[in-house]
């Protein structure tokens, strides 16, 4: 099993107030702080969906706002992926999450963190 094998699967999708999220699971084998999201990209049928807010743990706003967060990013909860793109109940879509996140324990280079980056693809109904 890869990483990536349980980052997004079809269960994933909903509608939330009208706009699509996306069930996102950390690709790493520990927890991290939110601080270490890098970016996250999305994809719907193909095309590029800008990233509205990101939730998870005491953590809620802008992909660029969690590098200030002091939360933590606990293994077993998904990062709520909202999108700024139109869904309800019921309509499938195919979705690709792109996410990258720094390791802050595990240096490349000095002073250079890992970022582990991931790609995950699925299909699914939105519920």
């Amino acid at each position: 099993m890869t990483m990536t094998e349980g980052m997004v699967g079809p269960d994933a999708l909903s509608a939330r107030d009208g706009r699509l999220a996306v069930a996102v699971h950390l690709p790493w084998y520990r927890s991290l702080p939110v601080s270490c999201v890098e970016s996250v990209r999305v994809s719907v049928d193909g095309v590029p969906a800008p990233v509205r807010t990101v939730h998870v743990g005491d953590f809620a706003g802008r992909v660029e706002e969690a590098a200030g967060s002091e939360g933590s990013w606990d293994l077993r909860d998904p990062l709520d992926v909202v999108l700024d793109v139109a869904a309800s109940p019921g309509e499938t879509h195919a979705v690709e999450v792109a996410l990258a996140v720094r390791i802050p324990y595990i240096q490349q280079a000095p002073g250079v963190a890992l970022v582990q980056r991931a790609t995950a693809r699925t299909e699914g109904t939105l519920r």
